[in-house]
Formats: C-alpha cells, sequence, structure tokens
C-alpha cells in the first residue's frame, strides 16, 4: 500500500501549460532587464535623483503592484521596483539551472537585491517591502549594512514564531511532491481562485478594477511560472528575518 502511494505522484500526468511565452515577450513600455547572478531580472525605473529608493514585492505581486506610488516618490528620488525569481517577468530558473545558491532561498534573494543595486549603478538605497518582500528587504539590510540606508516595512510578514512545520519541508522536495506540486500551484493561482485572491485582498471585491485583474493575471502567460513557484515554496530557508532583527537597531525602519 504505502509503495503504492508513493509512485502514483511519479506516475500523475502533469499537463504542459498552455499559450505560455519567455517572460521578457509579455514586457511593457517602461520595462527594463538586467542580469544578476545569471539571471534576467525585470525592473522599472523613474527619476534621475541622487537618492534612491527600491521597491521589493510580496507573494503574488509584482513591479505591477508598485505602479500607483513610483512616478510620486520619483520626484524626490529614483525609484527602481523589481521582480523577485518566481514573480512577474524575470526568467525562471528550474532545478538544474543554477550552479551557486538557489536563487529561490530568501537569503539569496536578499543578495542578489543588492547585486541588482550593483547592475544598476546604485551605491546605496531606501528598501520598501511588502509582506514577503519585507522579509527580503530585513534580510538584504542585515547582510548588507553598507548598502541600506533604511527600511520601510509595510505590512512585513515577519515571524517570531508560526509557519509550517519544519518537517513537512522534506516531504516537499521529495520526487513525488516537485512532480505534482506544480498541480497545486495551478489550482491555487490559476483560474476563478487566482482572481478570488486578488479580489479577497480588497475592502470591497466588488470595485476592483479589470485592469488589476489583469495585471495579475499576466505574469501567469509566463513559461514555467508554475513550477517556478513550487520551487520558491520548498526553496531553503536556513536564514529567518526574525533572526537577524536585532542586526538592525541603528536603521532608521518605518513599519506599516
Amino acid at each position: 500500500m504505502l509503495a503504492a502511494l508513493l509512485v502514483v505522484p511519479l506516475l500523475w500526468p502533469v499537463p504542459a501549460l498552455e499559450s505560455t511565452v519567455e517572460p521578457a515577450a509579455l514586457a511593457g513600455p517602461d520595462s527594463r532587464f538586467a542580469a544578476v547572478e545569471g539571471i534576467e531580472y525585470h525592473y522599472v525605473r523613474s527619476g534621475e535623483a541622487t537618492c534612491a529608493v527600491v521597491f521589493v514585492h510580496g507573494a503574488g505581486a509584482w513591479t505591477f503592484s508598485w505602479e500607483p506610488v513610483l512616478d510620486d516618490i520619483a520626484l524626490r528620488c529614483t525609484t527602481v521596483a523589481f521582480d523577485r525569481p518566481g514573480f512577474g517577468l524575470t526568467e525562471r530558473p528550474l532545478r538544474g539551472d543554477w550552479d551557486g545558491p538557489n536563487p529561490y532561498s530568501p537569503a539569496t534573494q536578499a543578495d542578489h537585491t543588492i547585486a541588482l543595486l550593483d547592475a544598476l549603478g546604485i551605491e546605496k538605497a531606501v528598501l520598501v517591502g511588502h509582506s514577503a518582500g519585507g522579509g527580503i528587504a530585513t534580510l538584504a539590510a542585515a547582510r548588507h549594512p553598507e548598502r541600506v540606508i533604511g527600511l520601510v516595512l509595510e505590512a512585513p510578514a515577519i515571524y517570531v514564531e508560526g509557519g509550517p512545520p519544519r518537517w513537512i519541508a522534506p516531504l516537499l522536495r521529495t520526487p513525488q511532491a516537485r512532480r505534482i506540486g506544480p498541480l497545486a500551484v495551478r489550482s491555487f493561482l490559476g483560474g476563478e481562485r487566482g482572481e478570488a485572491l486578488v479580489r479577497g485582498a480588497w475592502a470591497d471585491p466588488d470595485a476592483v478594477p479589470d485592469e488589476v485583474i489583469e495585471g495579475y493575471r499576466l505574469p501567469l502567460q509566463a513559461n514555467d511560472w508554475d513550477r517556478a513557484l513550487w520551487e520558491l515554496t520548498v526553496a531553503p530557508r536556513d536564514e529567518s528575518p526574525a533572526d537577524v532583527l536585532t542586526l538592525l537597531a541603528d536603521l532608521p525602519v518605518l513599519v506599516i
């Protein structure tokens, strides 16, 4: 019986995604791309001031999520919003495509945030992080304190306790889970369920404009979006943002 339970997921048919394209094919007129540690990062940039504010989105979001605020802040400081691997229009490397650190782990994404600053010629910046992006921004500030001059954390997902139990992570990395995991991602984020998630983030779900729904659907047209999000789900989390908070004692931090 146990053997059958282990074999069935490996035999479960996983149909290919339909009508997907390379992320760059979905780029808009303001889209830019930069190579960071071998990955093509998508970003948008506004303003030419000497100060810089860099925006780090949360789960399910991308540069589109920051559009309402970028131009206003760009009147004072250069603004940069970028897509973390697994989201938006940034390249989605799959298991076996990278030689170094896992690009989906929080620590690596924190390091890549600073590497993107290098690629864009930005010496120091204020990092604005929303939800899971708040955790990435916090790790970036702790790991590279000489590059981050302040943090703005909007509803940051930084947990001292809670989250999935540690024992479940090895199970999610089994060949069986890796095979059917992308199907679970499609079920959770695709179609009507995905739209319901977007609407559920608003006080009045019926007031969400159609262009907002379409904006969040766009990255689901990118190749391997489901497999990349599963890699993000099972990526190692050896360093938690909660573990490094004491390192930020001298850094200006605004929590919203």
